[in-house]
């Protein structure tokens, strides 16, 4: 299976990066907003660092009995005030819905990202997940991106306005930043500190959740009931929840003695710039208005620089959920880069043949195929039996170009099948698996989205659910077709077991012409008589196939009374082909085949 890319990347590419996230996503997402966002933030933030100019103006007009200069101060300070308050708070509302609609935007791309690599490989590597789960938890944080950027432009903004009106006081003043930089600095630790720790508990939240969901869905409810399991999950879960609450508690205390050490420096260095201005005044080199309004600036750079901090800190954090999203671009780049452009042939002449095939599950130290031969006849129903971990379901993912050799190939009338289009070929393939789908829609739907392009084709769905032999599902219910099916909706239709799989298998009865039908343990919930009486019509249907299109029909069945069936009967043990042949060959022959066969049929004696 091929790796996955490795994160990271070079500085001038996440910067263009970055840029494309923070600036060119907002205003793709919504640019209105994004320019009003800027503008209403930025224009709102100076006001609000200015107006205790207006205080230097009322307190010197006073003292000197200037009536016009007592006018225009109160005119300026609360001009000022009212201004800030109003873009402000319109500021933050339109911000609250420029994320609203850069989450949309970044949801989007995140399914589009994840269900549009041709295979399914990724979505069975624990690490792969790891990272999805931490882009899903946290995307309404990458969508508040812009806005991030934004609030810290404008933070720059009143950051500038403020040591300008400090610089008219006094040059010295200017030295105040300086003791800025070491909660700065104490910031970025902080964060450090924080994001080591949420990778460090990543695994175990990831367990705590997945202990969550089993505890709280109805999927397992009457497992763990039956079990005796309920007490022992919810131990489990309390236990992880309190290892992560334990680590999480231990770095809050050394992030709130990095950020308290850097508060403290800047505290001293605000009091001597305090003391600087209290003395100058009483020499008489800044007057009583000038004290005040730099007291009243110096006081307030410590909300500056605590809202730039926090600002920046947010922003650092999004870069590491950004790093991630970039990631995953890159895993889909990469799957895109892989694909075949070919098209899938119109009909099969030879067939499929898997030549020397191996293929190993990350994490796994043996392969589970191991240099497999293997040729499919076009026309032919070919039905692939083994011992459970035999291979069986792997080899059929194989087949539909979901899982890609380590090393050998598939090949589909001598074009290696990773050399065609994905897209293409799924379009001429179809497949039931025993871990169906269980869509809470309408039955039309639930079946229709078999073949996208006829999902309103009644006739076409009403056909496929008479080949899957489950025309009596639709009709018992109280709105046939249109009848929602699945509980998560409010009045929708509850199935039993054996209704959902047919529902799977007539969707997978959508397409006319497929070049491939696999069949997967598709009927495990059906008992004996039905499945035979199904895969007697599946093999009328693959007859119909094999005339039209040579289409190639791959059965994975336990039951040897469907097995039967087959032109070709595929024996796989230990990642290899042990026998093959028809029932009738493999019977007579005695071997591993023979064996099974008699084991179950006995059991029916």
């Amino acid at each position: 299976m091929r790796a996955l890319p490795a994160p990271g990347d070079p500085v001038p590419r996440r910067a263009v990066r970055l840029l494309r996230l923070m600036v060119f996503d907002g205003f793709r997402a919504a640019p209105g907003l994004m320019t009003a966002v800027t503008a209403l933030l930025v224009i709102g933030g100076v006001a609000a660092t200015c107006y205790p100019l207006g205080f230097r103006i009322l307190l010197d007009g006073a003292l000197a009995g200037d009536t016009g200069e007592l006018v225009w101060g109160a005119v300026f300070v609360g001009g000022l005030i009212a201004l800030s308050w109003v873009l402000q708070a319109i500021g933050a509302t339109e911000a609250m819905a420029l994320t609203d609609r850069v989450s949309i935007f970044h949801t989007a791309r995140l399914v589009r990202l994840v269900s549009g690599t041709a295979g399914v490989g990724h979505l069975e590597r624990p690490e792969y997940l790891s990272e999805i789960e931490q882009i899903s938890a946290r995307r309404r944080l990458l969508a508040g991106a812009p806005r991030q950027l934004m609030g810290s432009i404008a933070s720059v903004a009143r950051i500038v306005a403020l040591l300008v009106l400090l610089a008219s006081v006094s040059p010295w003043l200017l030295l105040l930043p300086v003791a800025a930089v070491p909660p700065l600095l104490a910031d970025r630790w902080a964060k450090k500190i924080i994001r080591g720790n949420e990778d460090a508990v990543a695994h175990d939240q990831r367990r705590a959740a997945l202990l969550f969901s089993l505890a709280t869905t109805t999927g397992s409810a009457a497992e763990l009931r039956s079990y005796g399991l309920a007490d022992h999950v919810a131990a489990e879960h309390a236990r992880l929840s309190a290892a992560v609450d334990r680590r999480t508690g231990g770095e809050a205390l050394k992030v709130l003695a990095v950020q308290g050490t850097g508060w403290t420096i800047y505290a001293v260095g605000l009091m001597a710039a305090i003391a600087f201005a209290v003395v100058e005044t009483t020499h008489g080199v800044l007057s009583p208005g000038a004290l005040l309004m730099a007291v009243t600036l110096i006081r307030r750079s410590r909300a500056q620089l605590a809202t730039a901090a926090v600002r920046s800190g947010a922003l650092l954090n999004t870069l590491t959920i950004a790093d991630r999203m970039f990631w995953l671009e890159d895993h889909a780049a990469a799957d895109a880069a892989a694909r075949g452009d070919a098209p899938a042939p119109g009909e099969l002449r030879e067939g499929i043949r898997l030549r020397d095939v191996s293929f190993t599950y990350p994490g796994a130290e043996a392969p589970v195929l191991d240099g497999l031969d293997l040729t499919l006849p076009a026309g032919s129903t070919v039905a692939i039996v083994g011992e459970n971990g035999a291979g069986k379901t792997t080899l059929v993912k194989l087949l539909l170009g979901m899982y890609t050799p380590d090393s050998g190939s598939v090949e589909v009338d001598g074009t290696p099948l990773r050399g065609i289009d994905p897209a293409a070929w799924r379009a001429r393939s179809t497949a039931a698996f025993q871990d169906f789908a269980r869509l809470h829609l309408p039955v039309r739907e639930t079946v229709g989205v078999g073949d996208l392009p006829r999902l309103d084709d009644t006739a076409a769905v009403t056909g496929a659910l008479d080949r899957a032999g489950a025309t009596t599902v639709a009709d018992t219910l109280p709105d046939g077709l249109d009848t929602v099916v699945g509980t998560s909706w409010t009045g929708g239709h509850g199935l039993s077991g054996g209704q959902w799989q047919k529902l799977a298998l007539g969707r997978a009865m959508m397409r006319d012409d497929p070049l491939l039908v696999v069949l997967d343990e598709p009927t495990a919930n059906l008992d004996a008589p039905t499945e035979h009486a199904l895969f007697e019509r599946y093999a009328s249907a693959a007859r119909r196939g094999a005339e039209l299109t040579g289409a190639v029909t791959v059965l994975v069945s336990h039951r040897f009374s469907t097995v039967r069936m087959a032109d070709l009967v595929v024996v796989l043990e230990d990642g290899r082909v042990r026998e093959r042949g028809t029932h009738e060959q493999l019977v007579a022959a005695g071997g591993r085949y023979a064996e099974l066969y008699e084991l179950q049929a006995a059991a029916y004696r």
